[in-house]
């Protein structure tokens, strides 16, 4: 591919995540609610940048679960998780996030330990305000946690399975209105699953890892919850 070929592709991808930041933010933060249609062509005048890197931030959003591509409607706004379907993803995960904790306590290399850690610390330090670009980070660094345990485990199988867990819209059910409010309490919680991992010691994080899926689970059923947890 020619320079000036690369040059274009690399600001159409600026230019889809500049797209995909500034429409996360307006659902979360309320600007765009559940259901709302996502028209590329309003959007695209709205953003003042073409149609291409409009509908290329739509399908990360997709993917992020934020978003969702109905036949005849096109894109719109994801619908927040009622109780029902927070109480699956919960059992779903529960049945796969405590063996993939349990497997990267096995197979996880000295560097994964490591990048672990400082996942772990970038989540602590991040900021937690209540409107969604204040707290953005804190939402990457601590889904990158489990993502990262889930390839020390070594099993893509089991990786792919919690990959189709749509977890990413529990963040409709508590930060919509307030940004996190569990902060302190997920961080430490992961800590407990680290520790066990840095030990080798995969029944204890098996058991961490259960005791924070279930306590996300329940904090993101909690009374007002279904308005953004901390994965």
């Amino acid at each position: 591919m020619s320079a000036p070929a690369d040059r274009d592709d690399a600001v159409r991808s600026t230019r889809s995540e500049q797209a995909r930041r500034v429409l996360a933010a307006r659902i979360m933060d309320g600007a765009l609610a559940p259901g709302t249609p996502l028209r590329i062509g309003a959007l695209s005048r709205d953003l003042a940048m073409s149609a291409t890197p409009v509908r290329e931030a739509l399908n990360l959003l997709t993917g992020e679960k934020l978003v969702e591509y109905l036949p005849m409607r096109g894109f719109v706004v994801t619908r927040p998780p009622d109780d029902d379907q927070v109480r699956t993803m919960g059992e779903a995960r529960l049945l796969l996030e405590p063996e993939l904790a349990a497997l990267a306590a096995q197979r996880a290399t000295g560097p994964e330990r490591a990048a672990l850690a400082a996942t772990l610390e970038s989540t602590a330090a991040a900021g937690v305000g209540a409107r969604f670009h204040e707290y953005e980070g804190y939402l990457e660094h601590s889904s990158s946690f489990h993502a990262e345990i889930a390839r020390a485990a070594r099993n893509p199988y089991l990786a792919a399975a919690l990959e189709g867990i749509p977890v990413h819209t529990l963040r409709f059910r508590r930060f919509g209105d307030a940004g996190v409010d569990d902060s302190e309490i997920s961080v430490q919680e992961h800590r407990g699953v680290l520790e066990a991992i840095c030990r080798a010691d995969a029944e204890a994080a098996r058991t961490a890892m259960r005791a924070h899926v279930r306590a996300v689970t329940d904090r993101a059923l909690r009374p007002g919850a279904s308005d953004g947890p901390a994965a």
